[in-house]
């Protein structure tokens, strides 16, 4: 479920496991004509590229590096277009066609340009597939605008995708991730817990009385103080950590490699800053936190869940406090005193 939620948010997730499987679905039916015609040398070479070209898919989806597995994948359908060439002559050249193209989406256009100039170049200087030196280098040029088309294709497609990601998982008043990219990073530490029991932490966090400030000053006081509290936030949290803004004045912490100790030691200190620092003129700003650690069978409605509990919990009991999902691991503190600003109760 987790793998089908990750098609929808990661791209060279999508990329990687849709062309293997088409792919596959495209090799399959001419590995088993070959084998009813006998020819089992090359049915064994496509069977062969087929499961490697699945096993790649299935390494991706079961929580292996994407990366890899894209280069992988490459390196597979570059080899097995190569010696379908070299086993067929013109009609395993034609494969070649859009395996150069696929280069360029699976691996980074350095990579796929050194792959299919390798592959080029081997087909070129075998030339045992070739009738004559005009088909060698009619074989050659097409092969390279091919190749010019995919590197151009492949620089503006992924600048286009950084743009619309950038803007997609920013939120624009703070700059800090939003709620898509908040589910995409949960996902991945989902599934990281699951292959290497990885530790994670998440802490959902809300300004207290947020809607006095808007009420009392202006929306433009309102977009400052939360622009103040994330720079505070970010100054505050480790580089590993994850900062998202999900909506209004609620924001959420994701903590790789923390126990409930330490989840409560990085919240405990955070909160304390925010009531010492953030002031919108003689007011206190204070924020309640709750937190919750990554558990076995966590999914991510089932592990904000617990956080968002554990908030309304810090809310109840006064404000201005870490709650932890067990009531036995709560740390908290003591609220700020009622004379100190009508903000903070």
């Amino acid at each position: 479920m987790m793998s089908l939620s990750r098609l929808r948010t990661d791209f060279q997730f999508a990329i990687v496991v849709s062309f293997g499987l088409v792919a596959v679905l495209g090799i399959v039916p001419f590995a088993i004509y070959r084998f009813t015609q006998g020819e089992w040398l090359i049915a064994g070479m496509d069977t062969a590229v087929a499961a490697s070209l699945l096993a790649c898919v299935a390494y991706a989806w079961y929580g292996g590096n994407v990366e890899r597995a894209g280069l992988l994948l490459a390196i597979f359908a570059s080899s097995g277009g190569v010696a379908a060439a070299m086993l067929l002559g013109w009609l395993g050249l034609l494969w070649m066609y859009p395996l150069l193209l696929a280069n360029f989406l699976l691996i980074s256009r350095g990579r796929a340009l050194v792959a299919s100039t390798l592959a080029i170049g081997w087909l070129v200087i075998d030339g045992r597939m070739f009738d004559s030196d005009l088909h060698r280098l009619s074989f050659l040029a097409t092969a390279a605008v091919v190749c010019a088309n995919a590197w151009i294709f492949a620089q503006r497609t992924a600048r286009q995708r950084e743009k619309l990601e950038a803007l997609a998982e920013h939120d624009p008043l703070t700059g800090v991730n939003n709620r898509r990219a908040m589910e995409h990073e949960l996902l991945l530490a989902i599934e990281t817990h699951q292959r290497n029991f990885g530790a994670y932490g998440l802490a959902v966090l809300d300004l207290d009385h947020f809607k006095r400030i808007n009420d009392r000053y202006g929306h433009e006081a309102g977009d400052a103080t939360l622009l103040a509290f994330t720079a505070l936030v970010e100054r505050s949290i480790r580089k590993l950590d994850r900062f998202f803004r999900i909506g209004g004045e609620e924001f959420v912490l994701l903590l790789p490699g923390v126990n409930a100790d330490g989840l409560a030691m990085l919240c405990e200190h955070l909160r304390a800053r925010v009531a010492e620092e953030l002031r919108y003129h003689d007011d206190i700003v204070t924020v309640s936190i709750g937190t919750a650690l990554l558990r076995n069978g966590d999914d991510t409605a089932s592990w904000l869940m617990r956080a968002d509990e554990a908030l309304y919990r810090a809310k109840s009991a006064g404000r201005n406090r870490v709650e932890a999902e067990s009531r036995l691991a709560t740390q908290s503190s003591a609220g700020v005193e009622p004379g100190e600003s009508s903000l903070a109760r």
